[in-house]
């Protein structure tokens, strides 16, 4: 909880957090911090990250290399600016790389280029959760 609070969060978004997402009262500093550097790894600001926790609690409890394995997909499918896109969508650090392959697989059946789908991630973060 140490690092909720040296992030700058306050008591309100702490208490909120909590009410979302109780069971965030049992991780260890060390398993909070992990995953807060993961996100300032990619350049998230702190006030990034502050949104990303306030939106997305239940980020704290993906294991870092899931999140690590999400990131080194999006890279690889020419992505940038990570950090914006987390934070304009922080439900996507939710999303798992087989997801995202999931989603570039049928978009690229529909006809659509590598390009044309970066564009649409990259201008609508949210789309990967709009097309089941």
């Amino acid at each position: 909880m140490v690092e909720l609070y040296n992030l700058g969060l306050s008591e309100s978004d702490i208490k909120n957090i909590m009410e979302m997402c109780p069971e965030i009262e049992n991780l260890s500093d060390e398993d909070i911090a992990a995953n807060i550097k993961v996100l300032k790894d990619i350049d998230c600001l702190d006030r990034h990250i502050r949104n990303i926790l306030i939106c997305n609690p239940f980020y704290l409890y993906r294991s870092v290399e899931d999140v690590l394995s999400l990131i080194k997909k999006l890279l690889e499918i020419g992505m940038t600016n990570i950090n914006l896109l987390f934070d304009s969508n922080p439900f996507l650090l939710n999303k798992d790389s087989y997801e995202i392959q999931y989603y570039i697989n049928k978009q690229i059946s529909a006809g659509k280029t590598m390009e044309d789908i970066v564009d649409e991630i990259d201008s609508n973060p949210y789309i990967m959760d709009e097309i089941g």
